[in-house]
């Protein structure tokens, strides 16, 4: 059994790498606004020490005024100064943090269950849907999760050896886990009490080393905690837009009477929220079905492999077993604790709904969509797959602790174990294949308006064919086009941190304009400029024939450029 599950860990292992490097430069098939702010950010930062808003090194990156996480965009900047500021790089940092959490989930699930187990833990993680699009999505999320799957498989390894290094580790990786994704912080503090709770003897019987692990995270706490209370306005700006608690989030646009009612129903939606990260439609079927900004999902595909189910419910048979009850404890408090972050804001999918199971690319709308105050079934339907990422880990363990639960359920009748075993490979090669067959060969083309296709190719089509002295008047309709220009051009930092930047206040400030390049309705500068070059949307009427058009890789018309 030792050497089947070697190899079947080394195999799996081998195929998830595979499946998180292979052309991460088409797929998904354009970089997204988001990717694009956290690369320039790392080109920034190698070229001059400061983010592209000039904050020197910071503890908690600018953005779009939306202030993240600061540890993926530092984890880019090797890879940068290696291999350059190109879209592949970007997401090769995701890849990698998505691989380190998979070797780390394997390792604890060794720790926890067993070689078969861990075996079962690398097969399932290697080729989750979920696990496998947001290793390959330029963001931080794959780097949250890994930081805590790096903290408990080291509290494991120190559980089985009892040296003081492996206790030490995971309070490292514990601390800097509050440095990739906001939601870290509402887990730290229950995951730690869980595991306080549970390990109570272990920990005890190590005292100074335990003390000294804690004060460790609480060390790597206190900048941000002192950051949050000298700039509580600006580290909470992202949670008070999207909060369930926030009127303005919940019931934009409300009258009064509106608003009153949908603040009352906060308890309803909260108790929703939480729910949605647990319906089969989001785990099993349909999966994330993204927003008007991003599609990271293809359609008709759960999260989780279908085969989960089931190991799932079994695996929630172990809370009666007293040799594997403390684990099942922590892997469904794990579960539960990671959830509730994401049960207190709002899915970005449950804002300006549409008729229909996708809503329409945001380049591509050509018409207002009217807000509405968002409601339980709004959010039952539309789980983030990255506001609850945190609960990856957790499923990918409570899958595996299912096998092993099989395995021991049927040891006494090999027959049916056998074929048990075979029966659920044989469905997770197959439904496997068929989603990465979707995801790799359909979803670029599906996907591609979503992540802005078009626009490298348009300041490609400009730098080549037009003269450099022109001004450069692109859509307002995209989103932060400004980043596009900073990532694609490289554009020097330095000269952008001390240029004039036209820039409104707050959340997602709108970028008017810098050096050449304007990002403001065409139709009043078309008239004023006596030349200059206009990009527009493919749904954007113009006001002459255009001198180039980019096509989406479906044949429609992506953006239009005119030059006057």
């Amino acid at each position: 059994m030792k050497k089947l599950s070697a190899a079947l860990i080394a195999l799996a292992l081998i195929a998830g790498t595979g499946l998180r490097v292979a052309l991460l430069d088409k797929v998904p098939p354009a970089l997204a606004q988001d990717e694009a702010c956290d690369g320039y950010d790392a080109y920034s930062i190698l070229k001059t020490g400061r983010d592209h808003h000039g904050n020197f090194m910071p503890i908690v990156m600018q953005g779009f005024n939306d202030y993240r996480m600061p540890l993926f965009q530092y984890s880019l900047v090797p890879l940068v100064g290696v291999f350059g500021l190109k879209p592949a790089v970007v997401r090769l940092g995701a890849a990698i943090w998505g691989i380190i959490d998979l070797v780390a989930i394997t390792i604890a699930a060794g720790l926890m269950l067993g070689w078969p187990g861990a075996a079962a833990a690398a097969i399932l993680g290697a080729f989750m849907p979920w696990h496998l699009e947001l290793s390959r999505y330029g963001i931080e999320a794959t780097a949250a999760s890994a930081t805590i799957s790096v903290a408990m498989a080291s509290f494991f390894v120190w559980l089985r050896r009892r040296k003081d290094f492996w206790l030490l580790l995971s309070a490292v990786s514990f601390g800097l886990s509050l440095y990739t994704y906001s939601t870290t912080k509402a887990l730290l503090p229950l995951l730690l009490g869980l595991i306080a709770i549970l390990f109570w003897r272990e920990l005890k019987e190590a005292r100074i080393k335990a003390v000294a692990a804690l004060s460790i995270i609480g060390v790597l706490a206190l900048p941000q905690a002192v950051m949050l209370v000298r700039n509580a306005g600006a580290m909470q700006m992202e949670y008070r837009h999207l909060s369930l608690f926030n009127a303005d989030s919940i019931c934009m646009g409300c009258d009064s009477q509106q608003t009153k009612l949908a603040m009352n129903s906060i308890p309803y939606l909260l108790m929703a929220n939480f729910a949605a990260n647990f319906t089969p439609s989001f785990l099993f079927l349909n999966g994330d079905r993204g927003d008007h900004w991003t599609m990271l999902h293809p359609p008709n595909f759960g999260e989780l492999l279908p085969e989960q189910a089931v190991l799932i419910l079994i695996g929630l048979i172990a809370l009666f077993s007293l040799g594997r009850r403390r684990f099942a404890i922590l892997i469904l408090g794990w579960l539960i604790f990671a959830a509730v972050p994401a049960s207190l804001i709002k899915p970005l999918g449950a804002s300006f709904p549409e008729p229909g199971k996708t809503p329409t690319p945001f380049v591509m709308l050509n018409h207002e969509i009217l807000p509405a105050p968002v409601t339980a079934s709004m959010l039952l339907d539309h789980a983030d797959s990255r506001h609850s990422a945190l609960t990856m880990a957790p499923w990918i363990l409570m899958s595996a602790l299912g096998f092993v639960v099989l395995l021991e359920l049927t040891s006494s009748k090999r027959a049916i174990q056998v074929g048990a075993v075979i029966l659920l490979l044989a469905g997770v090669m197959f439904h496997s294949a068929r989603y990465v067959r979707t995801y790799f060969r359909d979803f670029p083309t599906f996907a591609a308006p979503y992540f802005q296709y078009g626009i490298k190719e348009v300041l490609q089509t400009i730098d080549k064919s037009y003269s450099h002295e022109l001004p450069i008047v692109i859509s307002p309709g995209i989103n932060q086009p400004y980043i596009y220009v900073l990532f694609f051009e490289k554009y020097p930092p330095a000269t952008y941190q001390h240029g004039t930047v036209l820039q409104e206040p707050g959340i997602f400030g709108h970028v008017a304009g810098f050096d050449r390049y304007r990002f403001v309705p065409q139709n009043r500068l078309y008239v004023e400029l006596p030349h200059g070059v206009f990009v527009f949307r493919g749904v954007e009427r113009a006001f002459a024939m255009p001198d180039a058009t980019i096509y989406y890789p479906d044949g429609s018309i992506a953006y239009k450029i005119i030059v006057k």
